[in-house]
C-alpha cells in the first residue's frame, strides 16, 4: 500500500528552493542539486542509482490515478528508498514545473560531475558536446553517448547545462549512468583529450570525410559544435579527423543531436567489428 504524499503548503520554502532550481543554472551549481520532472524519468533515475533527495507530487493527480499508474509507481519506490515525498496543489506544482503538461511528479538530485581528467582515464570513445545550446539536443546526445559505448560526455565553452531540467529529461538515466564533466575552456579540454592519447574527429557540415570511410574504431573522441554555426574553426583546425555525413542534395544539414547520434553509432559499429 502507497502511503499518502505529505502536503505542503504553497508558502514552504521547499517550493521556492524547488523554482530557483529548476530555472537557474547557478542556483543548480551553488546547491549542488538539480531537478527532474516526470514519473517515469524519475523512476529511472532511482534505478540508475541517483541520490534523490525528495519527491514532490500533484496531489490533483495523485488523486485521479490507479496503483497501477506511473506516478503511484515511482511513489512507491521512493518511499522504499527512503526519500521524503510531499504533495503540492496542482496550482503550486505547476508553478514549479518547467513543462506545458506536468506529469504529477517532481524531484530533486544530488548533481554529480567528474572531473576531466577521471572521465578520460577510462579508455573509451568520449563525446564532447562545445558550444552546444539546445538542452534537448545535449540530453538525446548524452543519452546515445550510453547507447553506443561512450565511457563519458564532456560539455564545454559555452554549453547548456548538462543538468538543466530539459537536458535531464531528455537524457533521463543516462545522466547518472555516464560520467559527466565541464569545462568553459575549449583549448584546456583538448589538450586533456591529447594527453589521454584520444584522436579528435571533428564533424563538420561539409569537407570532411563520411564516417564509414575512416577509422573510428579506436579510442576517439567526437567533437559536436553548435546548432547554428557548428565548431570553431580553430576547434577544427586542432582535430585529427573531419566527419561529414552524406546526404541527399536537397538536405542542407540535420539536427545536432541525430548528426552526433549517427557518428557515434558508426564508432559503435565498427568497435564491434574489431573486436
Amino acid at each position: 500500500m502507497v502511503v499518502e504524499p505529505t502536503p505542503l503548503s504553497a508558502n514552504n520554502p521547499r517550493i521556492a528552493s524547488l523554482r530557483r532550481l529548476s530555472g537557474r543554472r547557478k542556483a543548480r551549481l551553488d546547491a549542488g542539486r538539480f531537478v527532474i520532472e516526470g514519473p517515469v524519468p524519475i523512476g529511472e533515475l532511482l534505478a540508475a542509482g541517483a541520490e534523490l533527495d525528495e519527491l514532490y507530487v500533484d496531489l490533483d493527480q495523485w488523486s485521479s490515478v490507479d496503483d497501477r499508474s506511473p506516478l503511484r509507481e515511482v511513489v512507491r519506490d521512493a518511499e522504499a528508498a527512503g526519500i521524503p515525498v510531499w504533495g503540492l496543489p496542482s496550482s503550486v506544482f505547476a508553478s514549479v514545473s518547467d513543462t506545458n503538461s506536468p506529469q504529477g511528479a517532481l524531484a530533486s538530485a544530488v548533481r554529480s560531475v567528474s572531473t576531466i581528467p577521471e572521465l578520460l582515464a577510462v579508455d573509451g570513445p568520449v563525446l564532447v558536446l562545445v558550444d552546444l545550446s539546445d538542452p534537448g539536443n545535449a540530453g538525446t546526445l548524452v543519452r546515445a553517448a550510453e547507447a553506443a559505448g561512450c565511457v563519458g560526455v564532456i560539455f564545454a565553452g559555452s554549453s547548456t547545462d548538462a543538468f538543466g531540467p530539459k537536458a535531464v529529461r531528455a537524457a533521463a538515466g543516462s545522466i547518472i549512468r555516464l560520467p559527466i564533466a565541464e569545462s568553459g575552456d575549449i583549448t584546456e579540454v583538448i589538450a586533456e583529450l591529447r594527453s589521454s592519447g584520444r584522436v579528435l574527429a571533428a564533424t563538420v557540415v561539409d569537407g570532411g570525410a563520411a564516417p564509414e570511410t575512416i577509422d573510428l574504431s579506436g579510442s576517439v573522441a567526437i567533437l559536436i559544435g553548435s546548432e547554428a554555426h557548428g565548431l570553431p574553426v580553430e576547434v577544427v583546425d586542432q582535430c585529427s579527423l573531419s566527419v561529414t555525413i552524406p546526404m541527399k542534395s536537397a538536405v542542407e544539414s540535420i539536427n545536432a543531436a541525430v548528426a552526433g547520434a549517427v557518428v557515434l553509432f558508426e564508432c559503435a559499429r565498427q568497435r564491434r567489428l574489431s573486436q
